[in-house]
């Protein structure tokens, strides 16, 4: 699909709308999404109206629903509500952008992924790890600040597809011109798809701040954006024809090892230099001396630079490459003490 007109030009790549034939995970999930939605809907309307008397008068955004509700308070009673809530959404505007997402976004991925099994997982699975890191962060947090965090008040529990595909999408279509501003000329601009993911969280965070102020679900943002990124770079695994089109790879595909897709490049130019010492130092911590996780190799690096490239990823710049080489040096050094 394409706009033009002397303001903008807007470009979305066919690819993603073709949505006419719908694997089978997206398909179950939109459609379990729009069954538990307008079910969580019906239940409140119930109560509401059941509820309202000439004598009591009950908002209906202070109605809750703890079994599909992620509430920290009744998390005991209902612990399911911890996948359910993946599926759920109770603001109209939400519930049309994350459909829109799961329809056409998520047709796109299956099909670019091969695999129904990591569509499941990374929407419920990622999701569901991250309701529950939120919810003991929430439950420890309120005996700390109890004023500023109250267990009663349900968290948003299906952030994996509104914050997590924009990551995918800048993994698929790095350098995919969504939209370029070209009037006025002083924010002229050429928004692409690798752009994305900072653009939702900065959003997202700036509405919780400003105008929800809710620490439960600024926490949920950011520990689903983790979550997923590092899922995606370290862990997942795709089969071989998920590798952008590359023949000469025939074995599963683990992680993306892509100097493009290293967390630093998900911010902004200004901050990097902030940044880039302390990813370095988790890093070093994290794989290199401890082995939480498994260090890269330079081949699986060079192979996810070929994936990458495929995709119309860019090189990265040569004293990047050289940094990222002497790292990889360092940790096999570290092996061999």
């Amino acid at each position: 699909m394409e706009v033009h007109n002397s303001y903008f030009d807007l470009s979305i790549p066919k690819s993603i709308l073709d949505y006419r034939s719908i694997p089978i995970a997206t398909r179950c999930l939109t459609g379990a999404y729009v069954v538990l939605t307008i079910t969580l809907f019906a239940l409140r309307c119930a109560t509401y109206y059941s509820s309202n008397t000439a004598e009591v008068n009950v908002p209906f955004s202070s109605i809750q629903n703890p079994v599909l509700q992620l509430i920290p308070s009744d998390i005991f009673m209902y612990p399911y509500s911890i996948v359910l809530s993946n599926l759920i959404d109770t603001n109209v505007c939400r519930f049309v952008l994350n459909l829109a997402n799961l329809l056409i976004g998520g047709t796109f991925i299956e099909r670019n992924w091969n695999s129904s099994n990591e569509m499941f997982k990374f929407t419920l699975g990622i999701g569901s790890l991250t309701n529950l890191l939120v919810m003991l962060v929430t439950v420890v947090a309120h005996f700390f600040i109890p004023d500023m965090v109250d267990l009663h008040i349900p968290l948003d529990g299906n952030y994996s597809v509104l914050i997590g595909f924009p990551i995918i999408y800048k993994q698929l279509l790095p350098e995919t011109t969504i939209i370029n501003i070209n009037k006025p000329s002083f924010i002229s601009k050429n928004f692409r798809f690798k752009l994305l993911p900072i653009l939702v969280l900065s959003f997202m965070t700036v509405t919780q701040l400003v105008i929800f102020r809710h620490f439960s679900n600024i926490l949920s943002i950011w520990v689903t954006f983790m979550s997923c990124w590092v899922y995606l770079r370290f862990f997942q695994t795709l089969p071989a024809s998920a590798t952008g089109g590359r023949s000469d790879y025939y074995t599963p595909v683990v992680g993306d090892a892509s100097d493009t897709f290293q967390l630093i490049y998900f911010f902004p130019d200004i901050i990097k230099p902030v940044l880039r010492p302390v990813f370095d130092k988790v890093y070093d911590i994290v794989c290199v001396k401890h082995h939480w996780i498994q260090p890269f190799q330079v081949t699986d690096v060079d192979k996810g630079n070929d994936i990458a490239e495929q995709r119309g990823a860019k090189k990265i710049a040569p004293d990047v490459q050289d940094r990222r080489r002497q790292l990889a040096l360092d940790v096999l050094q570290e092996r061999m003490v």
